[in-house]
C-alpha cells in the first residue's frame, strides 16, 4: 500500500512539473507549439485551448499533490514506529570489566 502511494504521489509531482514548465510566460514558451504561435488552424488545442488547458491541468495535479501528501502523512503517522538499536543502546552504560585488573602507570611515572 506504502509503495503504491508513494508511486502515485511521484507520478503526480512529474506531472506537475511538466504542467509548469509547458506553461506560457510572457513571451510563449512550449505552450505556444501546442496552441497558438506556429500552428494556425490545425493547432492541437486551439488559439488560447493549450493555456487553459494547462492551467487547469496545473490546478487539478496541485490540488492531487497536496492531497497526496497529506494521505501519505496520515499513513505513515499511524504505522508503528520502527525500534532504533541506536536509541536502546544510549540509556545503558557499559559494564566495567571485572577480573584482571592491571595498574595503570601514573603520567608522572610515580606510584
Amino acid at each position: 500500500m506504502l509503495s503504491l502511494l508513494i508511486t502515485l504521489h511521484i507520478l503526480i509531482s512529474i506531472g506537475l512539473i511538466v504542467s509548469i514548465l509547458l506553461q506560457s510566460g510572457r513571451g510563449g514558451g512550449l505552450a505556444g507549439v501546442y496552441g497558438g504561435g506556429g500552428w494556425s488552424s490545425g493547432s492541437v488545442f486551439g488559439g488560447r485551448g493549450a493555456t487553459a488547458f494547462l492551467t487547469k491541468l496545473t490546478t487539478v495535479l496541485g490540488l492531487a499533490f497536496a492531497a497526496s501528501t497529506l494521505i501519505l502523512h496520515l499513513y505513515l503517522s499511524r504505522t508503528p514506529q520502527t525500534k532504533s538499536v541506536i536509541r536502546e543502546k544510549a540509556g545503558e552504560v557499559a559494564p566495567m570489566p571485572v577480573g584482571d585488573e592491571e595498574e595503570i602507570p601514573s603520567p608522572d611515572g610515580v606510584e
